[in-house]
C-alpha cells in the first residue's frame, strides 16, 4: 500500500458516508498490477472498520458468460447465513423472485423467470436495497473488468437512488475502451473514479527493499523503476526474481533483468514455470483452467491424481504462484491468466473440454458451457447439446447476450445440417432482443436454411420486425410480401401475422393508402382471427379511422379496445398499442397520460429496454401535447439512457425530434437547431418520422423569420402526407405552418385558404388541442373584426382539453388583441397566459406575456407556478395515502431527494407546512389534475 494514502482517504470517506445513509460508487481503475486488488482488500478492511457489512466478489473471465455471476457471489453467502425471518425480510417485495433469477441451488423454482433485462435489474436491485435496510453495506468487487454484463447492469440500474441508501460500492478493474456496462459505469458522473498512479522512484525503491532486503542497491532500484514504469506488481515480481537469480541481475544490470523477467508478467511466469517440475506445471495449468471451480477433487482428476496434486501444490506455493493454507488459489488473478495464456492452444482446449465433462454433473449449464467456449470445434454432438442447453438456461433468465454467445459457439462446432437451421433461427430470435443488426443476419440465414415455405415465412416474420426496428420499412415490406406470395394457402395464422407486420411498416412508411389498405381489407374479411391478430387489426383500424377518416369517437373507442385487450393479457403487441396510444394522445383523451405513466413504471420494472423505451417515448409525446415541457425533456433523456443499452439506430432521431420541439416551445432556437441537426446526422429515418423532422425544421425557419423556406418545407411535408391520404392535422400541422408563413409573405388568399382547410379538418376531428390551434391560426391570418371572435372561441375550446401550453398561447393572442377595447378581459387573459406559460416552462411565451401586460399598463405578477405538475401530483397522492419518502421514491423510481424537492414545491404551492395539511388541501381544493 505504498503511496496510496489519498486513495485510502477517499475510500474511508465513502464508507463513513454510507454509514450515515449516503451511499455511493467508487471505481478504482488502472492497468494490470497497479495495485487495484490491494486497494480492494483495503476497502474490505475499511468497510468493516466503518461499521458496514462487507460483501466481496471477483470478476472472472471464465464466468463472464454466466449471468449474474458477480451478484451471485455477493448475495449467496447472505442467503446461506440468513434464518427464516431474515430471509423473509431480504426477499420482500419484488426481491422475492431474485433467487429464481440467480438460479440459486438453495431453493427450488419459485415461479417463472422475470421476463426482460429491466425486470431482472429491478428485482436484484431491490434485493440489495432490502439487504441495506438492516444496516450499512459495502459491496467490493475486484477484477470488475471481467464481471458479467448483467451484474454490472444492476449496479447501473441502482445508481439514481444510491445516494439515498446506506450502501457503498467499490469496484476495481482495468480500463476498457469497449462499449458496455463497465464503460458506462466509468463514465457516469455519479461514480467516483480513482486512478492509482505508478510508484515514484522513491516508492519503487521502498518496495524493492521490502522484497529483497535493505541491501538492495540504488542501481537495482532505479533499474526496476525504469523497466516496470513503477507498476507495483511488476516491481515486486522483478525484484524477487532478481534476488533469486543473484549475479548481475541482483546488481541492477538491465539486460540481465530483461532476460530474467522483463516488464511483462507473462514472461516472468514462463521463467518461473520453466524451473518447476512437470507435476507443478500441470497443477498450475489445471488451476488456471478451472478458475473459481478449482477444488481439490477436480484438480486431482485433471492433473493426474492426488499425488500429483500434493507435490505440485507444495512446489507452487514455495514458488509464490499459489497461496498457502491449502487453497488452490493464485496469488494474483493476473498470475492465473498468465499461466492460462501460456498453455498451448490444443492442450488448453483439451483441458477445458475435460473440465466441462467433469462439471456437467451437478453444475449449472452455463458454467459447463463457459469451458466449452474455450475449446476448439470438433463436430461433437455433446458439445452442441450442452451449449444449446446453456443458451436456453441463460435466455430464460434474462441473459440474452450470454445465450447468443453459447449459440454462436454451438454453430461453430458445427451441429448437424438438420439442427443448424433451428439453431440459426434461435440465435436470431435471441439477438432480436438486444442486437437487431446481428438478428437480421441470423434471420436471413434462417430463412434461407428453412426446409419449406412455412419455415421461411416464420423466420421472415421476425426478420421483418428487426428490419423495421432498424428503420428500413420498405425493405421489410418487400421481404414479407415475398414470403406471403410463397406461403400460399393453408397457413392462415402465419399469413395474418405477416400482414399485421406489413401494415405496421406501411404506416411508418406512408404507404397506408395502398399497401396498408390492401392487407387491412384481407384481415377484415377473414372469418377467424387470433386474439393477437385481432388486437393488431383494432390498432390499425383505430389509426386509419383517426388519420384518414377523422372519426374521433370511433377511433378512440377502437383504441381503448386495444388497450383493454392488452391489459387483460389477451394480446400484447407493440405496434397496435403504439398506434392506439398515438390516437388517444391526438384525441386529447383524458386518461391517456395516466395510463402511460402506469405502463412506463411497469415496463421499466418488467419489460425489455426496447419496450420500456417505446412506452417512454409515447409518454413524452403525451407530456408535450399537454405542455409539460420540463417533464418531457427529462423523460426523453431517460428514454435515451434506457435504450442506450440496445443498439437502436433511430435513437438519436427520436431524441432530437422531441428535444427540438421542447426547445422551440421554450424559445431556445439555437438549442432546437442543434437537436435537429443531431437527429439528422447519422441515419435516414422512415418517412413518417422524416415528416416530423421536416415540419419541426419548418417551424424553426418560421421562428427565425425564414418564411419562404418554412412554407416550402411545410408544403413538401403536406404533399407526402396527402399522397397517402393523411388528413388529420393533430400530429402533422403542416397547413398551420404554411398558412403562417404565407401570411408573413403577404400571400393573404393562399394563407386564408390553408387556414380554412386546417380549421375544417380540425372541426371534423374535434379534439380541443387541434381545433384550438387551428382557430388561433385562422384568427391570425384573417385579422380584422373576426380575429377576436376566433381567438375567444379558441380559448373556450382549449379550456375543455388538457393542452395547457396551447391554451396559454391562445390566451396571449386573445389578450394582446383585445386589451385596448376590453381592458379587463384582455389583461385577465394575459395574466392567465403568463401563469400557464411559467407552469409549462415556456420561457419565451412568458416573456412576451409579461411584455404585453406591461404595455397594457398592468404590473405583471411575480413568477410562480400555482398548479402542481404531473410529477408533483403523483408524489402528493402517494404522500397523502401515508407513503414514506423512501416508499414513494421506490414506487416512482426516483431518489428520496427528488421526493423531498417535490414535497417542498407542493407545500409552497398549496400554502401548507406538513403532510396532514397537504392532504386536507388536496381533498378540499378545486385544482384540476394537470393530466
Amino acid at each position: 500500500m505504498l503511496e496510496r494514502d489519498a486513495e485510502v482517504g477517499r475510500m474511508r470517506g465513502l464508507f463513513a458516508a454510507a454509514a450515515r445513509g449516503q451511499g455511493g460508487v467508487m471505481l478504482i481503475e488502472g492497468p494490470a498490477g497497479i495495485g487495484k486488488s490491494a486497494l480492494a482488500g483495503a476497502a474490505r478492511r475499511l468497510g468493516r472498520t466503518a461499521g458496514c457489512r462487507v460483501l466481496g466478489a471477483r470478476g472472472s473471465r471464465l464466468e463472464q458468460r454466466f449471468g449474474y455471476g458477480v451478484l451471485r457471489q455477493l448475495v449467496e453467502p447472505v442467503v446461506l447465513g440468513a434464518d427464516t425471518a431474515q430471509r423473509v425480510r431480504l426477499l420482500r417485495g419484488p426481491a422475492h423472485r431474485a433467487l429464481t433469477l440467480l438460479d440459486s441451488h438453495l431453493v427450488s423454482r419459485l415461479g417463472g423467470p422475470v421476463p426482460g433485462d429491466l425486470g431482472a435489474f429491478h428485482v436484484l436491485a431491490r434485493l440489495l436495497v432490502n439487504l441495506a435496510k438492516a444496516g450499512p453495506v459495502a459491496l467490493v468487487v475486484d477484477d470488475v473488468h471481467w464481471a458479467d454484463d448483467l451484474s454490472l447492469r444492476v449496479f447501473l440500474h441502482m445508481l439514481p437512488g444510491l445516494a439515498e441508501s446506506p450502501m457503498a460500492v467499490v469496484l476495481a478493474g482495468r480500463p476498457s475502451a469497449a462499449p458496455g456496462p463497465f464503460a458506462e459505469l466509468a463514465a457516469d458522473p455519479a461514480v467516483t473514479v480513482l486512478r492509482p498512479a505508478p510508484l515514484t522512484p522513491a516508492g519503487t525503491a521502498a518496495l524493492v527493499r521490502a522484497v529483497g532486503g535493505e541491501a538492495a542497491g540504488t542501481r537495482l532500484c532505479a533499474a526496476c523503476h525504469r523497466l516496470t514504469g513503477g507498476n507495483p506488481l511488476f516491481v515486486r515480481e522483478l525484484a524477487a526474481a532478481a534476488g533469486a537469480a543473484g549475479g548481475t541481475a541482483a546488481e541492477g544490470d538491465e539486460e540481465a533483468l530483461r532476460a530474467l523477467g522483463g516488464p511483462a508478467l507473462s514472461r516472468w511466469m514462463d521463467a518461473v514455470l520453466a524451473h518447476l517440475t512437470p507435476e507443478a506445471v500441470r497443477v498450475a495449468q489445471v488451476c488456471a483452467v478451472l478458475g473459481e471451480e478449482a477444488g481439490p477433487g477436480l484438480v486431482a482428476e485433471l492433473a493426474g491424481g492426488p499425488e500429483t496434486l500434493a507435490r505440485g501444490h507444495d512446489e507452487l506455493v514455495a514458488a509464490g504462484v499459489l497461496r498457502g493454507g491449502g487453497r488452490l488459489e493464485f496469488v494474483h488473478d493476473l498470475t492465473r491468466h498468465a499461466v492460462h495464456s501460456g498453455i498451448a492452444v490444443v492442450e488448453r482446449s483439451r483441458l477445458h473440454r475435460r473440465a466441462a465433462e467433469l462439471l456437467a454433473a451437478g453444475h449449472p449449464a452455463p458454467l459447463v458451457a463457459a469451458h466449452l467456449l474455450e475449446t476448439l470445434p470438433s463436430g461433437d454432438g455433446w458439445v452442441v447439446d450442452t451449449l444449446v442447453a446453456a443458451a436456453d438456461h441463460a435466455s430464460s433468465r434474462g441473459a440474452p447476450r450470454s445465450a447468443l454467445a453459447f449459440l454462436e459457439r454451438a454453430l461453430q462446432e458445427p451441429p448437424t445440417p438438420e439442427a443448424t437451421a433451428g439453431l440459426v433461427r434461435m440465435a436470431g430470435e435471441i439477438a432480436y432482443w438486444f442486437d437487431w443488426p446481428a438478428a437480421i443476419g441470423y434471420l436471413r440465414r434462417a430463412a434461407a436454411l428453412a426446409p419449406d415455405a412455412a419455415g421461411r415465412a416464420e423466420a421472415t416474420e421476425l426478420l421483418g420486425r428487426a428490419v423495421v426496428l432498424n428503420g428500413r420499412n420498405a425493405d421489410a415490406i418487400t421481404l414479407m410480401e415475398n414470403a406471403l406470395t410463397e406461403l400460399g394457402d393453408g397457413h392462415a395464422e402465419l399469413d395474418h401475422r405477416l400482414r399485421t407486420q406489413i401494415i405496421a411498416a406501411a404506416a411508418a412508411e406512408l404507404d397506408l393508402r395502398h399497401t396498408g389498405a390492401r392487407h387491412l381489407a384481407v384481415l377484415s374479411a377473414a372469418p377467424r382471427l387470433s386474439d393477437e391478430v385481432r388486437c393488431q387489426l383494432h390498432g390499425f383500424t383505430a389509426f386509419w379511422t383517426a388519420v384518414v377518416e377523422l372519426d374521433r369517437d370511433a377511433a378512440v373507442s377502437t383504441a381503448l379496445r386495444v388497450l383493454r385487450l392488452r391489459s387483460s393479457g389477451m394480446a400484447d403487441q407493440e405496434a397496435s398499442s403504439s398506434l392506439s396510444y398515438l390516437v388517444l394522445i391526438d384525441a386529447d383523451h383524458d386518461d391517456v397520460l395516466r395510463q402511460l405513466d402506469g405502463d412506463w413504471s411497469a415496463a421499466r420494472e418488467t419489460g425489455s429496454p426496447y419496450t420500456a423505451a417505446l412506452i417512454g417515448y409515447l409518454r413524452v409525446h403525451a407530456l408535450l401535447a399537454r405542455g409539460h415541457l420540463a417533464e418531457a425533456e427529462a423523460g426523453i433523456r431517460q428514454v435515451v439512457r434506457l435504450i442506450g443499452r440496445v443498439p437502436v439506430p433511430l435513437t438519436p432521431v427520436f431524441a432530437g425530434e422531441i428535444l427540438a420541439e421542447v426547445h422551440l416551445a421554450q424559445g431556445r432556437l439555437t438549442a432546437a437547431a442543434e437537436a435537429l441537426a443531431g437527429a439528422s446526422a447519422d441515419v435516414s429515418p422512415y418517412k413518417a418520422l422524416q415528416c416530423r423532422l421536416d415540419l419541426m425544421s419548418a417551424q424553426l425557419d418560421l421562428a427565425h423569420g425564414r418564411a419562404e423556406q418554412a412554407v416550402r418545407r411545410a408544403e413538401q411535408v403536406g404533399r407526402r402526407l396527402l399522397a397517402d391520404g393523411w388528413l388529420n392535422p393533430a400530429s402533422y400541422p403542416w397547413r398551420m405552418v404554411a398558412a403562417l408563413g404565407k401570411h408573413v409573405l403577404g400571400a393573404r388568399d393562399a394563407a386564408l385558404a390553408l387556414a380554412a382547410e386546417d380549421l375544417d379538418l380540425a372541426r371534423r376531428w374535434g379534439a380541443p388541442r387541434a381545433l384550438g390551434r387551428a382557430l388561433r391560426v385562422a384568427a391570425t391570418v384573417t385579422g380584422g373584426r373576426a380575429e377576436p371572435e376566433l381567438l375567444e372561441e379558441a380559448v373556450r375550446v382549449l379550456r375543455t382539453g388538457p393542452a395547457r401550453l396551447e391554451l396559454a398561447t391562445a390566451l396571449h393572442a386573445f389578450g394582446r388583441r383585445t386589451w385596448r377595447q376590453h381592458p379587463q378581459a384582455g389583461r385577465a387573459a394575459l395574466t392567465e397566459a403568463l401563469r400557464l406559460a411559467e407552469e409549462c416552462g415556456a420561457a419565451e411565451l412568458a416573456r412576451r406575456a409579461r411584455s404585453a401586460l406591461t404595455e397594457a399598463g398592468t404590473r405583471p405578477p411575480e413568477p410562480h407556478a400555482a398548479r402542481l405538475t404531473p410529477g408533483e401530483w403523483r408524489v402528493a397522492r402517494l404522500a397523502a395515502r401515508g407513503r414514506t419518502n423512501r416508499q414513494i421514491a421506490q414506487e416512482l423510481n426516483v431518489t428520496p431527494k427528488t421526493v423531498e424537492t417535490h414535497l417542498g414545491n407542493i407545500y409552497r404551492k398549496l400554502g401548507v407546512r406538513n403532510r396532514t395539511a397537504m392532504a386536507r388541501a388536496l381533498a378540499a381544493t378545486d385544482l384540476d389534475h394537470p393530466d
